[in-house]
């Protein structure tokens, strides 16, 4: 008996995990795509590039390991109604809400669901921009403490490419 053993590369299509972006109600007035990042295939490729940057300590190298899934969904709307039904939809996702930022009508929401033991095997992170028309939504499974989240995060944020980020990014005052 011959198994079959098929590697994709990025999949990208028009529906959600986020049911919301599904519902027949929406369908003419909501453009989606998603894209589901392959980890067996990128794990690798990231931990070689890591690697081969030189300047990178083996355990944030290591931490690549904790990555499962990661998807992510863009929406584009004009239709209000769908704007509030998802951050309704995020509302009511699993697990501990981290950080919300609202300005405007933008807001930002960081959830994370974590185990008996502290560790993390979710984080979800929900944009929505209604002057842009864009609603965004990350989701990400994972095997990781905070102590190791918070390493990746400053290891990112401390690289040439963080600093430039955040010199770039115009700070605007945000109620927590």
């Amino acid at each position: 008996m011959f198994g079959i053993v098929s590697f994709s590369s990025c999949l990208v299509s028009s529906r959600s995990s986020v049911d919301v972006f599904n519902k027949n109600e929406y369908a003419g007035t909501v453009s989606v795509r998603t894209v589901k990042v392959p980890m067996l295939i990128t794990k690798p490729i990231i931990k070689s590039y890591l690697r081969h940057e030189g300047d990178v300590p083996k355990e944030i190298t290591n931490l690549i390991s904790g990555l499962k899934k990661i998807s992510i969904s863009y929406a584009q709307t004009k239709n209000t109604h769908l704007i509030n039904d998802f951050r309704l939809a995020v509302d009511d996702l699993k697990g501990q809400e981290w950080l919300s930022v609202h300005n405007g009508k933008q807001w930002v929401y960081l959830k994370g669901e974590q185990n008996a033991k502290d560790v993390i095997k979710r984080i979800t992170v929900a944009v929505s921009s209604p002057e842009d028309n864009k609603l965004v939504f990350v989701n990400m499974k994972c095997n990781l403490t905070p102590d190791q989240l918070s390493k990746l995060i400053n290891f990112a944020m401390d690289s040439d490419e963080g600093k430039k980020l955040l010199k770039n990014t115009p700070v605007k005052e945000a109620k927590l």
